[in-house]
């Protein structure tokens, strides 16, 4: 079982083909989860995903993957606009079926800059 300091993710790259295949195939999924996200910091007042405002674009920049035995992980910085960025984790399986696995959170933050590393995260 990996975690973040023992994985295989490559060291993260620009954004190509395959990674922007990748995140649009999830985009309604990593959508919901921001939504979702924003309705808890609302409920608990914690506002966190207030920095967005609004989202005005989702374009990967950046990403890495981590092959494992069932298939790929894919992690990747992902630009909503107004110098705001996600990190978001999906994974291809060996039938190549794509699914949204993740957002990195903390209890500070899910809403990154573009200077934060993408790192390796379960969840």
């Amino acid at each position: 079982m990996s975690d973040a300091k023992h994985n295989a993710m490559t060291a993260p790259r620009p954004a190509d083909e395959e990674c922007i295949q990748i995140f649009r195939t999830i985009k309604d999924d990593v959508l919901k989860e921001i939504h979702r996200i924003n309705r808890e910091d609302d409920r608990h007042g914690l506002h966190e995903m207030d920095k967005l405002k609004h989202i005005t674009e989702y374009t990967p920049v950046l990403y890495a993957t981590e092959d494992v035995a069932f298939g790929r992980n894919y992690f990747a910085k992902i630009h909503l606009g107004s110098e705001k960025y996600v990190h978001v984790r999906a994974h291809k399986g060996n039938d190549s079926v794509i699914e949204f696995y993740s957002l990195l959170t903390t209890p500070e933050c899910a809403v990154w800059e573009k200077d934060t590393p993408l790192e390796y995260f379960i969840d």
